[in-house]
């Protein structure tokens, strides 16, 4: 059998961020497939420092043309026959992605490029958009959907499912007295990922507050929810926090902005009765990492129209009408929750880590040969 090319990783890792946790899957299940795999990161962020020994090479998106030449001595010193990006606007400098191109066009070393932005937004996020894909012109594109192919509209793109891990259902009663949570008969909606305003965590909290208004009063909000390391997801922390005081709600919202555990986070969606993500936009992702974690505890997920959630509505509920009356359904019908726990036991399987990784290695392969 022909060995599997060697495969310079560069991407967040061990540390908290949504990139990472994708990354944190995928790197482990390409070395169950014997994929040898070395992983180059960007400098720590300030006031969010990572873990882990890896190499930490560049200054993400202010990085110079000359920290894409250490990153390929890297490259070529680990002997790598394939270096594969997870690209994300923040992560990298346009002109760090178009020296990157270029230098390992010239070692003749083929570059793989995963998409986790999309197009849209403001016309200075357009731009540099355009411009990292201009840096990548030679690369070969990973995205997550057939709708983010046809939107790019070249070549050398390949769709490749976001992964999911497999589904582990913790008992509700034992998950909440893990987390010190009140009475067991109370209902439990929850929100997981981090805190920026496209996420609608204020639509949900003002609902949970008019509802607890007209007679729910055992309704409870459980909001595991990171902040970004930037002004705009601190101030919609505050927001939160100050929103929850003036609606009589702190003793029955848990907010904290901490990154906490994947298995701590397990256990916190576990304890709910359903999990929410009202989102507005989708905020241009090429798809949610945040949903397929949530599928994981077992519980029911309930997503908005957003395009996000377009390539997982089969395993979950999507809300439709009033934000109020959405959620009293999600409340008063179990065997809603039941049919969409179901569908998502099938959609984890199809979508899971070991199978995209098989995708990957293949794509790795093919390319090497050629």
């Amino acid at each position: 059998m022909t060995k599997p090319p060697r495969v310079a990783m560069l991407t967040t890792y061990q540390e908290p961020c949504g990139i990472a946790a994708y990354s944190e899957d995928l790197v482990p299940a390409l070395q169950q497939l014997g994929v040898d795999v070395t992983v180059l990161s960007p400098r720590e962020r300030s006031g969010a420092h990572g873990w882990g020994g890896q190499p930490r090479l560049w200054n993400r998106n202010r990085a110079f043309g000359y920290e894409a030449r250490r990153v390929v001595e890297a490259v070529r010193n680990a002997g790598a026959d394939v270096v594969h990006a997870q690209v994300n606007p923040s992560l990298f400098s346009s002109r760090f992605i178009f020296t990157l191109g270029r230098i390992l066009r010239r070692h003749r070393i083929p570059f793989v490029a995963t998409l986790h932005g999309r197009g849209g937004g403001s016309p200075g996020r357009r731009f540099k958009m355009a411009r990292v894909l201009f840096g990548l012109r030679h690369a070969h594109l990973v995205v997550h959907s057939d709708e983010h192919a046809r939107e790019l509209a070249r070549g050398r793109v390949h769709v490749i499912p976001h992964g999911v891990g497999p589904i582990r259902t913790i008992d509700r009663a034992r998950a909440r007295a893990a987390i010190g949570m009140g009475d067991a008969r109370d209902r439990v909606l929850a929100h997981f990922g981090f805190l920026v305003p496209d996420k609608g965590v204020l639509d949900v909290l003002e609902a949970v507050a008019r509802l607890r208004a007209r007679g729910r009063t055992g309704l409870r909000y459980w909001i595991s929810g990171a902040t970004n390391a930037d002004r705009e997801s601190l101030a919609y922390f505050r927001l939160l926090e100050r929103r929850a005081l003036e609606l009589g709600l702190r003793d029955y919202v848990h907010l904290t902005g901490e990154f906490v555990s994947g298995e701590r986070a397990l256990v916190e969606l576990a304890a709910s009765d359903w999990i929410v993500l009202a989102y507005r936009t989708g905020n241009h992702q090429g798809a949610s990492g945040a949903v397929r974690r949530a599928l994981t505890a077992g519980r029911p997920v309930a997503v908005s129209d957003a395009p996000v959630f377009h390539d997982v509505r089969m395993a979950t509920h999507t809300l439709s009408g009033p934000l109020d009356a959405a959620l009293e359904r999600l409340l008063d019908e179990p065997s809603l929750g039941d049919a969409v726990v179901a569908r998502a036991r099938a959609f984890c399987d199809a979508h899971s880590w070991p199978r995209v990784a098989a995708r990957h290695a293949e794509l790795y392969s093919t390319i090497a040969r050629r």
